[in-house]
């Protein structure tokens, strides 16, 4: 078995030697120790390498939601996959986990874009709490970023998730506006029916999916704190 040393992945990923070896210590990569020094399975770096898209080719929506499965450690995300298509998610998710930061916003958003359909809507201030507590909503972006510490002050606004079929049925209930033109301060991330099932299981998305979401929007603190829950995935 061909090996190589620390210095040598960081080559073939484009990464720092003390990004490889902080993805070794967490078993984020696989390796071995003799001596003190790290050793590393080609085979498994190379396949590593090849596993994410080029920047500028999203993925499908449905394999955009296999790799977000597997960044947020969603195991009921990933059950209904095939052997095949699990083995794809997790290379590609650990890829986009060895990441520099610099490239986490760019190669995140073309990966991943696809994963749903972002619409702004208008409603009225007073039936946004109403909104996002809707059973058919899963919070996300902005409106779930302190669910998982980030340091990001949200003072209007709401994100979230939602299927397409529940489109019309909440435009109704909370006269949302989607007419061109209107002041926007609901957005929401509309996803076809019959993918992601597992994260409409849940009423706040995966720090995963909130990362995805900030580092998409146009505000630069967003994409800061998308940027740092990101790392931590």
């Amino acid at each position: 078995m061909n090996e190589l040393s620390v210095a040598e992945a960081a080559e073939q990923l484009g990464v720092s030697a003390r990004r490889v070896r902080a993805l070794l210590e967490h078993g984020r990569l696989e390796g071995r120790q003799v001596g003190g020094r790290w050793l590393l399975p080609s085979d498994q770096v190379e396949s590593r390498r090849a596993a994410a898209p080029a920047a500028g080719r999203p993925l499908s929506q449905a394999a955009a939601w296999g790799v977000i499965a597997v960044l947020a450690n969603a195991n009921d995300g990933l059950k209904d996959l095939s052997p095949q298509a699990r083995s794809r998610a997790r290379a590609r998710a650990a890829k986009l986990r060895l990441l520099q930061p610099a490239e986490v916003a760019v190669c995140w958003r073309s990966a991943l874009r696809r994963r749903a359909r972002a619409s702004g809507f208008y409603a009225h201030p007073g039936v946004i709490k109403a909104l996002l507590d809707d059973p058919r909503v899963v919070r996300s972006g902005i409106s779930a970023a302190h669910d998982h510490g980030a340091n990001l002050m949200v003072m209007s606004g709401a994100e979230a998730y939602v299927r397409a079929r529940d489109v019309p049925g909440l435009m109704s209930m909370y006269a949302l506006n989607p007419e061109p033109g209107v002041h926007a301060d609901v957005r929401l991330h509309i996803v076809e029916d019959g993918e992601a099932s597992w994260l409409f299981r849940r009423s706040v998305a995966p720090a995963a999916v909130v990362a995805a979401d900030l580092v998409e929007r146009d505000n630069p603190r967003d994409r800061a704190a998308g940027l740092k829950l990101a790392a931590r995935v």
